[in-house]
């Protein structure tokens, strides 16, 4: 994907260019065993780790595994650990969606409305759109082996989109009440009405 509105690829800090495109197993230890430190130090009942992006799906069904496994050895141990994932979605398959249940990871899905309102940014280098994979793997989530991973929807706003439209959409791909996110692109605060990161409820959209 090369999403025009990436914070991480498309802005000004192009520094990603230099580093690995992921995470190295002894930087994971690292990082997993520092969480479990502030844990037990402040006696915290539970940790909630989100793992984003880039795209965490680009690691594959093993390695995400790997990962998992690696977390919860090391922080379970001291404090309950709640694993989410922010993805794309265009990755997603079976066999993904069996390791993230086997951990209990539970998965949001960035989707900016119609075919029109996504495709808009959220596009393949290419320039082919998105839309039809995200729909795709939302399809996915929502079948009965898997509906327990959907945790629900992200969506960047763009005013151009017609919003009445963008709702709809979002509530078509039944998103569970209680998490789902409306945010702008960094740098346009100022020129919005609302904060630049907002989260709302889509009612009745269980």
């Amino acid at each position: 994907m090369s999403c025009d509105h990436c914070y991480v690829y498309e802005h000004a800090d192009q520094s990603w260019r230099t580093k690995p495109r992921t995470m190295a197993p002894a930087v994971l230890r690292a990082a997993a065993g520092r969480i479990a430190e502030h844990a037990h130090a402040w006696s915290l009942p539970r940790v909630r780790v989100v793992l984003h992006g880039g795209e965490p799906l680009l690691v594959g069904a093993a390695r995400m595994d790997e990962i998992l496994t690696d977390l919860r050895a090391q922080v379970e141990p001291v404090t309950r650990l709640d694993l989410i994932m922010q993805t794309n979605g265009v990755r997603l398959a079976p066999p993904m969606c069996d390791v993230l249940k086997r951990h209990g990871v539970r998965v949001g899905v960035s989707l900016d409305g119609d075919r029109a309102a996504n495709d808009l940014h959220r596009r393949f280098a290419n320039g082919a759109g998105s839309y039809d994979q995200v729909r795709a793997a939302l399809a996915l989530l929502r079948t009965p082996d898997y509906r327990e991973l959907y945790a629900g929807l992200l969506c960047t706003v763009d005013v151009r989109n017609d919003p009445l439209r963008v709702y709809a959409a979002l509530l078509a791909e039944r998103p569970p009440r209680s998490i789902s996110s409306f945010r702008t692109p960094p740098g346009t605060s100022r020129r919005c009405a609302r904060p630049a990161t907002s989260r709302r409820t889509l009612p009745g959209s269980r």
